[in-house]
């Protein structure tokens, strides 16, 4: 399940997951914010929080590494993973500069990187 957190506005747009991540949580929760709160032209900032209850990413869906940056309908500008150190290898994947993992305790420093100058 995916949430998005009372922290989005703009260009920045924060989502919580939960128990599993699936195709469906892309397509309906991810894409449809994006649509709602991001001005045509401009770049989103995404933090995705992966809490201590999420135990399953759809390999199949478009959360993959891989597709991520792809198939959104919005230029990522970066991305903070803010979760313990369970997701870590999965976070790696993205082999990014516009990428960052942060343990759950650096919430706010994420939030921070989010926010800084483009790169």
């Amino acid at each position: 399940m995916l949430y998005v957190l009372p922290d989005s506005a703009g260009d920045i747009l924060v989502v919580q997951a939960t128990q599993s991540l699936t195709q469906t949580d892309y397509q309906t929760t991810f894409i449809e914010q994006i649509r709602k709160q991001l001005k045509p032209g401009h770049k989103l900032r995404v933090m995705l929080y992966l809490d201590h209850a999420l135990t399953d990413i759809d390999k199949d869906s478009d959360w993959q590494p891989e597709k991520l940056f792809k198939h959104c309908d919005a230029t990522i500008l970066r991305m903070a993973i803010v979760a313990d150190t369970s997701w870590l290898e999965w976070a790696n994947e993205f082999d990014s500069k516009r990428v960052s993992h942060f343990p759950v305790s650096k919430f706010l420093e994420a939030l921070h990187w989010l926010d800084e100058s483009d790169i």
